[in-house]
């Protein structure tokens, strides 16, 4: 029966191991691979006591728990790195060293396998704790898979506190009654338990992951690798989702002022910093709506929302000064751009209100750069 437990662990460790593979191997979100630690550190422990006598249990108590509560301490730092917050590794540390040396106690000095038990099960929970209080703050805002591993995660932590209680009911004949608790029904029923919380936990983390590896997927096939605008594809792809009879559109084409030259001057790399610095200040001017995207070279698109043509106009010329005033890179340069503004009526209108941009912007150019050229009535 021992030998047959053993699938318990196994079956944790090469879970885990898939995890952290996906993370070193194909990029995945480093989530991954803290998390798969989580899985592999206490799976060596729960091999290594499935094979021991009560004797042995206790003997190795500390050693084990150790591993145990690493473990714990690895799922909560996993979880504080999902909800990108910071973690209270000392107070991880100090449950830790506090367990230890009381299981120490009820090993060598006093031993007794109940409270130990009780001991660590209840410490497995308050380290997982740590970072509940941030899971609860977050859990109604958060959506799809992401929601189902921090539901999954409030599970497991509340399941090592139900364990400790458990355990205070119930196993205290453990020491009076000298039966092998590795060969018991209670081992066999927290295995059970333990499998299917963790299959289902790893289920919800794979899930989680394709998600993740899709969205970098579409991002890459979207989205400018330089200036982390939209490209082109992007554009036109994210323009499909626009509501254009809710609000009124405007498209803004503009093209940064000899650019060559500062290729020439100082160099591409600085010219790509310089790129950057724009879409930064892009993005800062930008609302929810808005879509931009880098469409070649030193080329950009602005699809604005606005309320009316005269306001389209007023935060054309607020991103102008903006930009002018803005000094880019440790070379301290300075750059303009020129501007061709136009409205859009529709989703079939987008192709042609570029081509009437672009239009706009060639005429800005020739009547000497650096301004905005429209053609709509204010």
């Amino acid at each position: 029966m021992q030998y047959f437990i053993l699938i318990v662990p196994s079956c944790l460790f090469f879970i885990g191991l898939a995890f952290a593979l996906c993370r070193l191997i194909f990029k995945a979100d480093i989530f991954l691979l803290w998390i798969g630690l989580a899985y592999i550190v206490p799976s060596i422990a729960l091999f290594a006591q499935c094979l021991m006598t009560n004797s042995q249990l206790t003997l190795a108590a500390p050693f084990t728990a150790i591993l145990y509560l690493l473990g714990s301490w690895l799922g909560a730092y996993a979880i504080s790195l999902k909800l990108k917050i910071s973690f209270r590794h000392n107070l991880a540390l100090a449950i830790t060293l506090c367990t230890v040396s009381l299981l120490t106690y009820f090993s060598y000095i006093d031993p007794k396998i109940w409270m130990r038990l009780i001991i660590l099960n209840m410490s497995l929970g308050l380290v997982g704790f740590i970072t509940i209080p941030h899971v609860l703050q977050k859990l109604p805002t958060t959506k799809s898979f992401d929601k189902w591993i921090l539901i999954f995660y409030l599970i497991s932590v509340s399941y090592s506190f139900c364990r400790a209680g458990i355990n205070f009911i119930f196993l205290e004949p453990i020491d009076q009654d000298h039966f092998t608790l590795t060969s018991s029904a209670w081992w066999l029923l927290c295995m059970s338990v333990n499998i299917i919380l963790n299959i289902l936990f790893a289920l919800v983390i794979s899930g989680c992951a394709v998600k993740d590896v899709i969205h970098h997927l579409n991002n890459e096939r979207f989205q400018d690798p330089l200036t982390h605008l939209l490209n082109r594809r992007g554009f036109f792809e994210k323009s499909k989702t626009i509501r254009f009879d809710e609000d009124f559109y405007f498209l803004i084409y503009f093209d940064l002022d000899h650019f060559k030259a500062i290729n020439d001057t100082w160099g591409h790399y600085t010219g790509d910093l310089l790129l950057q610095g724009v879409s930064q200040v892009i993005l800062r001017n930008k609302k929810n709506d808005d879509l931009i995207a880098r469409f070649g070279g030193e080329e950009f698109i602005y699809l604005m929302s606005a309320q009316n043509a005269k306001d389209a106009l007023y935060r054309t010329q607020q991103f102008k000064e903006l930009l002018e005033q803005t000094v880019f890179t440790r070379n301290n340069i300075k750059i303009t751009a020129s501007y061709g503004l136009t409205y859009i009526n529709d989703l079939q209108d987008i192709e042609y209100a570029i081509h009437r941009a672009d239009h706009l912007l060639y005429k800005a150019k020739e009547n000497g750069r650096n301004q905005i050229i429209f053609d709509f009535a204010i």
